[in-house]
């Protein structure tokens, strides 16, 4: 190779990159009841092909303060992401909404995406997120409420609570 194809190949290599790329969704839910919803969303990942080595796990913590048990509970998922670019990992929380975390269903997603740079790479691993897990989701639950974030965005709206510029 010569020239200017040579030239094109290496500017090819030297654009494109492989990036981490991290997401928080948050999914609030219109009608929930933990077991059977948590288990819903278990059966409707493991339709998801990006998704490998999915398990429920049930967890239930218990506090006792001034004579008073509360017990609290809540499901955990997890499993690997199967792409191309190399997956890593996902992690879901299943609970009841409170006041202070007004949604049923948090999960973390990790994976790899080649692009140009990081913020890129950010939109694409959102649009993966938005077409491959949250679409199957809104068909099979009855989602209320979606939010998508990136440790930026967090960063930010901390920030910004925080008082900082």
């Amino acid at each position: 190779m010569h020239g200017a194809a040579a030239v094109d190949l290496l500017m090819v290599m030297v654009v494109m990159a492989v990036f981490r790329t991290d997401l928080y969704v948050r999914i609030k839910l219109s009608k929930f009841d933990l077991r059977n919803s948590s288990q819903q969303l278990l059966d409707l990942l493991k339709g998801v092909p990006d998704l490998r080595n999915l398990q429920m796990t049930r967890v239930t913590w218990d506090t006792e303060a001034q004579g008073k048990v509360r017990i609290e509970e809540w499901y955990e998922m997890s499993g690997a992401i199967a792409v191309p670019e190399g997956g890593k990992a996902f992690w879901v929380l299943s609970k009841d909404a409170s006041s202070q975390e007004p949604y049923n269903l948090f999960m973390r997603l990790d994976r790899n995406i080649t692009a140009s740079d990081y913020d890129s790479a950010q939109r694409q691993a959102t649009e993966w997120v938005e077409q491959v897990i949250v679409k199957p989701l809104r068909s099979g639950l009855p989602v209320q409420e979606v939010k998508i974030s990136s440790p930026t965005d967090l960063s930010k709206k901390a920030q910004t609570l925080r008082g900082y510029r």
